[in-house]
């Protein structure tokens, strides 16, 4: 093997530190580590899906917090990853890996080798070019649960000093947070978020031996709950990354519900995104493996169906019809299983629901008569939240305003207006209200004021 020397002055180093290709980086670093991206994933905490796509220069490889945490795990001197070299390593790099798994799912950096620097000055080899990209990626300092944070505070809110909660403290934030999001209240999800999140994960840390696998289970929910809070900001880089943590906590339970219940999270930020093949074969996984037996329990029913329904929703989003609708088939059937509806995760599953994404899938798929048709058998007074009610409501004026009937639009928005005003402050919301606002035909009575109340124009 070349020496630590060789190695980080080689050109294929210094060539994918000029030109700022952090994947490549991290892969020759693995690669020199003997690790595969499965090892390396187990020992940052990151799904080999994740780890993939960061070698590939795709998101979350943007994110400083995961340069940071892949960097120290592979021994990798941070400035090589545009980052600035922390206190811990000072201006000299490890001289080795110790891959050995500890209890952090890391692995121990080896000591430095005495009287050795950094084999290579800033200087001599980038002639400044990574420490002007170091420069520009330093992260704010997290914020005090006690203030206002924002969303991408959420990413630090584990690392986040507090004392250890009680599991009861615990569940009662996850409730409460539950609610913030059923009833759209999501500068107040905010906020409830950060503390759920560094709460759960210093109960996992530092909290009673017999707790910490409860505490996972929360922290896991809270990263799902982020990363649904991401989607509705149109914020789908962070949705990704904050879907990936949930997964990655899940695993670490080894209970099949919640595993699901984070992949689907990762599903929708890769649907998002454009990936719809991937995140359908993500969904259809994870259905399979937790497909309902003979005597399955509600959540299980409940869970399956919720796949079921985001994965017919990504095959319409791509054009597949048939696909869509032979999803659709079993979440019903799943539905069918159920008395009563129960929670699953975020979702609350039943037959109502299943009736509200088929307004969605067929309008996905250019059907809106279909699709208004499926709108007009919904019992909207089984919907159980705001949140349920209003994203009915959006998704009915889309199918209106397919259908060319903007003004039966505009009823729909105004009606998920009065129970849950910050759904249309989305900025999906504010698109489907300009593209009618601006459109070559009629102006609807009231959407000029509706546009002007929720942001959309100004």
């Amino acid at each position: 093997m070349e020496t630590d020397e060789a190695f980080w002055t080689s050109a294929r180093m210094r060539a994918a530190v000029a030109a700022d290709d952090v994947g490549v980086v991290i892969r020759l670093a693995r690669l020199r580590a003997q690790l595969n991206q499965t090892q390396l994933g187990r020992r940052c905490g990151y799904s080999i899906s994740t780890i993939s796509r960061i070698e590939r220069g795709q998101p979350p490889s943007q994110d400083v917090h995961v340069r940071r945490r892949i960097g120290e795990t592979l021994g990798i001197p941070l400035e090589f990853l545009g980052l600035a070299p922390s206190g811990e390593y000072g201006s000299a790099r490890p001289s080795s890996v110790d891959t050995t798994p500890i209890g952090d799912l890391r692995v121990r950096v080896g000591a430095t080798e005495p009287g050795r620097g950094d084999p290579m000055r800033r200087r001599d080899l980038l002639s400044g070019v990574a420490a002007s990209a170091a420069a520009t990626a330093l992260p704010s300092p997290p914020r005090l649960p006690g203030g206002r944070p924002g969303l991408a505070d959420l990413l630090q809110a584990e690392t986040t000093a507090v004392s250890p909660p009680e599991l009861s403290a615990l569940a009662r934030q996850l409730r409460a947070a539950r609610q913030a999001f059923g009833a759209s209240r999501y500068e107040e999800l905010t906020r409830l978020l950060f503390a759920l999140i560094s709460g759960a994960a210093a109960a996992r840390r530092d909290g009673r031996a017999a707790d910490r696998g409860s505490a996972t289970v929360v922290l896991a929910a809270g990263y799902r709950l982020a990363s649904e809070l991401s989607v509705k900001r149109n914020d789908d880089a962070l949705a990704w990354v904050l879907a990936d943590r949930a997964l990655s906590a899940a695993r670490i339970t080894g209970r099949n519900a919640p595993v699901a219940q984070a992949g689907r999270s990762v599903a929708i930020a890769m649907r998002r995104a454009g990936h719809h093949a991937d995140a359908i074969a993500l969904l259809s996984k994870n259905a399979e493996q937790l497909q309902p037996g003979a005597a399955p329990t509600d959540a299980d029913v409940a869970t399956y169906g919720a796949l079921l329904c985001t994965a017919a929703y990504a095959s319409a989003q791509c054009g597949s019809r048939r696909n869509a609708e032979a999803f659709l088939s079993e979440a019903a059937e799943a539905a069918g299983r159920l008395s009563a509806p129960v929670n699953a995760g975020e979702i609350t599953f039943s037959a109502t629901n299943v009736a509200g994404y088929r307004i969605s899938i067929f309008t996905a798929l250019g059907d809106s008569a279909t699709a208004l048709d499926h709108a007009a058998r919904v019992d909207v007074r089984r919907l159980e939240t705001s949140e349920r009610y209003a994203r009915y409501c959006i998704d009915t004026a889309r199918a209106w305003e397919l259908h060319g009937r903007p003004d039966r639009a505009t009823q729909a928005l105004a009606a998920a207006e009065a129970v849950a005003p910050e759904e249309l402050r989305r900025p999906s919301s504010h698109e489907l209200i300009t593209r009618m606002l601006y459109a070559p035909t009629i102006t609807p009575s009231g959407l000029r004021g509706l546009a002007a109340r929720v942001g959309a124009v100004t």
